[in-house]
């Protein structure tokens, strides 16, 4: 990096600035190290010629001094910035600021000085830098590109030797490049799959699962940033499709060796991520206690109030349902309904929180306040189980029993017993929904009796041994669409009807 490319460069920042841009120098003004701004000043009017003649001038020492060297890099840092036209001002607010950008930043310097007349050094010494920084090591995209930038300038300055390894290292990192490019398609796909129901799910397991096994070979090969979040995420999302848990409890751990090994990477959101995938887990394993500490890593890492926070939230409610934690899932909902980003969600999301109103009317009813929801226009506004809402269906619908039942409707439930039993045949695959097809059989059964508590408890003592949790048995995982536990919501429910049986 010779004194004369650099003073080609900053002269023509100066003269082609942007007019949104403010004068080169008061960018590099800096009260802690006016030297910087010095240094810039000598270089573009012309007083030193060369590197010795700069740390003399400024600092009185040679140019292979430390102070010197990062005087300079500290130069070529905030130049790069402004070669690129960003606002530096703006760049500390944005994706400008952060480590990973970094390294795309000197590579696109280095492309920009690479097009002027010159400056073949510079963009040499910018292309250097560009992988130097590189994300996790070496980025195969930066690293792919500088190679590629690089071996052209060994070429005009015919240097053979050093033109054979750049093209080698960009082969190696073109085809570490398409393999982590290929993770990340499988990871997308996988994406749009699970914002579908669990009968979708269901039928992409194989798909999943082929994509798991190619993310786990790619991984162990390379074992970078990017393979460490996407075969984690894969696997995830396998483990959900095919409902292995312990899988996904494996795949979360994977993200935090990541952030062991590289706690520069780490950031709020990544591993309130990681604690949620676990925390699901071990709802569905009925391992509440761990899902519990989970809960409070989740919580603490994420921001109150936004977005994500809101999201996440509907998990650790359901996660309060299932371990009867009722009161704890009241003060959930409040917060949700609470919060000023709720109006700003997905209408199909600001809905799915009032399919939760009448499991918590239901369960907790002397604490749930009545006049906050509307239970008999709960049944109209629901669209009914005719709708297609995918796993929504079956939620809305066990809502709505229980509602009736708690308004003493049993005439009209009663009316709807040829439609249940039609719609568990039509809808509930028993090899995607065991659990929920056992329990709206044993519903089904409840309808059939005249909703006799007794009689039907008795025939269906069977079924609904399948649904309590006991060592070795294979529906001990919750359904996903379980708001309370299916043999907790049916033990409720016979209760209930033993209570109004008794009175009457």
């Amino acid at each position: 990096m010779e004194i004369g490319e650099l003073k080609i460069l900053f002269k023509y920042i100066a003269d082609t600035r942007h007019s949104y841009l403010s004068p080169v120098e008061v960018y590099l003004a800096d009260k802690k190290n006016p030297k910087l701004l010095q240094l810039y000043k000598c270089i573009l009017n012309g007083k030193v010629k060369n590197h010795s003649e700069a740390a003399e001038f400024i600092l009185g020492k040679s140019a292979s001094d430390k102070e010197y060297n990062s005087l300079k890099n500290q130069l070529m840092e905030r130049i790069s910035v402004l070669a690129l036209e960003i606002d530096p001002e703006k760049a500390l607010k944005a994706m400008a600021s952060r480590h990973i950008f970094r390294s795309y930043r000197y590579l696109f310097a280095g492309m920009f000085l690479y097009r002027i007349p010159a400056t073949i050094i510079l963009a040499d010494e910018f292309l250097n830098k560009s992988v130097v920084k590189g994300d996790f090591i070496n980025d195969p995209l930066v690293t792919m590109l500088s190679s590629f930038w690089k071996s052209d300038l060994n070429a005009l300055k015919n240097q053979p030797e050093e033109f054979y390894e750049n093209k080698k290292q960009f082969n190696i990192s073109l085809k570490r490049f398409a393999d982590e490019s290929k993770l990340r398609l499988y990871e997308s796909e996988l994406n749009l799959i699970q914002s579908g129901s669990h009968m979708t799910q269901y039928r992409f397991v194989s798909k999943a699962k082929k994509y798991y096994l190619e993310a786990k070979k790619i991984h162990e090969q390379y074992q970078s940033y990017h393979t460490y979040l996407t075969y984690a995420i894969i696997g995830i999302r396998y483990g959900f499709f095919s409902k292995n848990y312990d899988l996904v409890i494996e795949m979360a751990n994977l993200r935090d060796e990541l952030f062991i090994k590289h706690p520069q990477y780490v950031s709020y959101y990544l591993t309130s991520m990681t604690s949620t995938y676990r925390m699901i887990a071990y709802m569905y394993l009925r391992k509440y206690e761990e899902g519990k500490q989970e809960a409070r890593v989740m919580i603490s890492k994420m921001k109150t109030g936004n977005r994500d926070w809101l999201a996440i939230l509907e998990y650790y409610f359901l996660l309060c349902m299932h371990s009867g934690n009722y009161e704890q899932a009241l003060n959930v909902y409040y917060d949700v309904f609470k919060s000023v980003y709720y109006q700003s969600l997905n209408p199909e999301y600001q809905e799915r929180w009032k399919y939760f109103e009448p499991y918590l009317n239901f369960i907790i009813p002397d604490q749930f306040p009545k006049e906050s929801i509307n239970l008999l226009g709960f049944l109209d506004e629901m669209s009914y189980y005719t709708s297609h809402k995918g796993d929504n269906n079956i939620i809305i619908m066990v809502g709505q029993i229980i509602v009736m039942m708690d308004m003493d409707e049993f005439e009209k439930l009663a009316e709807r017993t040829t439609y249940l039993e039609s719609y568990i045949k039509k809808y509930v695959e028993k090899k995607i929904y065991p659990r929920t097809w056992i329990f709206l059989n044993m519903m089904l059964k409840l309808f059939k009796n005249n909703f006799n508590a007794k009689k039907t408890s008795m025939q269906v003592d069977k079924q609904f041994q399948m649904l309590t949790p006991f060592e070795g048995n294979p529906l001990y995982c919750i359904d996903g669409i379980e708001v309370i536990p299916y043999d907790t919501l049916w033990q409720d429910i016979i209760k209930k009807l033993f209570k109004k049986q008794s009175r009457a």
